[in-house]
């Protein structure tokens, strides 16, 4: 293995730091390219995708609340991929308890590029991930990662509450 420094007894700055850190390199990587389709995606598009394509009954609110971002950026993001024929929107009524949310639903085109993109990811991400795997035990992969999802999960339900106590405080002022 690969000598990393280790860090011992990180705190809740410093964490959040690395995770920003971990976060914008990752979104910086906007330039659209090509996942063997032949045409020009970003890696938001492609993730986002790749989403609605493996969840059931996806609505603007739920991307909203898994994405930590606003309906209103979810819904510009969406109008790209209907406008590039990657999603379709579906009748409401079409999902059992969504009110007046349209759940998403990919196109075989959507499909065609979702099936390119982790082909794409399979290889490339491969990059990155076996010189971590060089310095690390799978143990310690799979730790990080059942952390980090951990973490996620609990990262929503945070914002979820702020969000509903700064809605409660507005309307009752």
């Amino acid at each position: 293995m690969t000598n990393v420094p280790f860090i011992k007894g990180i705190g809740d700055v410093e964490a959040v730091d690395i995770l920003h850190q971990v976060s914008a390199f990752y979104m910086s990587t906007r330039v659209p390219q090509d996942y063997g389709t032949g045409e020009l995606y970003t890696s938001t598009e492609v993730h986002l995708l790749k989403y609605i394509a493996e969840h059931d009954n996806v609505t603007v609110t739920s991307l909203s609340y898994t994405y930590g971002r606003t309906k209103g950026a979810i819904s510009q993001l969406l109008s790209k991929l209907t406008g590039k024929g990657l999603i379709e929107r579906l009748p409401s009524s079409s999902a059992p308890g969504n009110g007046n949310s349209q759940p998403l639903q990919i196109t075989d085109k959507g499909m065609r590029l979702n099936e390119a993109h982790k082909a794409y990811d399979a290889v490339h991400f491969a990059e990155s991930m076996s010189r971590v795997r060089e310095a690390f035990s799978q143990e310690d992969i799979d730790t990080t990662f059942a952390v980090l999802t951990y973490w996620l999960s609990v990262r929503r339900d945070v914002q979820r509450q702020r969000v509903a106590r700064r809605s409660s405080s507005s309307s009752s002022s």
